[in-house]
């Protein structure tokens, strides 16, 4: 079913420009980039849940998920939820990057937790890093917590750049995930420099990547980048002109 696409960023890609003196000016600079929605990383401008959600109101952005710690997603009464429900984010999202040596034990518990999120109204997502193409027994870990999960309540934040340095080819086994992939993470990747790049500069070919997402019932594609070639402003910046260019925006 084709959808709606809108485009966010993860503001783990300019966190060194979220600090509590600089944070509204970051995010109000992201706003008028063009992006249409902001992805939280456990910083939030030492602003209160109601703060928080007025300020994005008051520059027109919206909240599309939050990156959190599996232990804090498991206390149904910690402040991320808080901030999650005020901000009327869909999504609530976390990942286990340097514990696949725990899989076995922590696939049932992230359900657990994803069904806590279910029950205040939130969407969980699990969002991969390339730890996750490691083998148990002939199966990727991602695809073991994709096959022991209920599809009902864990879905998945497909990151494209973490899953090409994991060895597949993002766009078909994206395919894999068909119904359960409401939010992507655009972070390209550049083979031969073994390194992460400007979006567009490595594999990632926007166009294609939007027709997929409308196609696979994708609602958020999210733009992440850890290094950058000048600055993470001009990265961001330059996400944001390839999406335009592919017609998204």
């Amino acid at each position: 079913m084709a959808s709606e696409l809108k485009v966010g960023i993860q503001l783990y890609s300019v966190r060194d420009f979220t600090g509590d003196d600089t944070f509204k000016d970051i995010l109000s600079q992201l706003a008028e980039f063009g992006f249409e929605g902001v992805e939280f990383a456990w910083k939030y401008g030492g602003m209160s849940p109601d703060e928080l959600a007025a300020f994005l109101q008051s520059i027109g952005l919206s909240c599309c998920g939050l990156h959190v710690q599996l232990a804090e997603l498991q206390d149904p009464n910690h402040l991320v939820y808080e901030y999650a429900l005020a901000c009327k984010s869909p999504f609530i999202t976390t990942s286990l990057c340097g514990r696949t040596d725990e899989w076995g034990e922590l696939v049932p518990q992230v359900g657990e937790a994803a069904a806590i999120a279910a029950g205040k109204g939130l969407q969980f997502t699990y969002h991969n890093h390339w730890h996750e193409f490691e083998k148990s027994e002939g199966v990727y870990l991602q695809d073991i917590l994709r096959d022991q999960s209920d599809p009902e309540v864990v879905n998945f934040e497909l990151d494209l750049g973490w899953i090409k340095k994991g060895g597949e080819e993002p766009m078909a086994y994206w395919q894999t995930y068909a119904g359960r992939v409401p939010q992507i993470h655009l972070r390209d990747f550049s083979v031969e420099q073994d390194s992460v790049c400007d979006v567009g500069v490595g594999f990632i070919d926007m166009k294609a990547v939007a027709a997929q997402a409308r196609e696979l019932g994708t609602q958020w594609l999210i733009y992440e980048q850890d290094t950058y070639p000048i600055s993470a402003m001009a990265s961001a910046g330059a996400c944001i002109e390839r999406v335009r260019e592919a017609g998204v925006l």
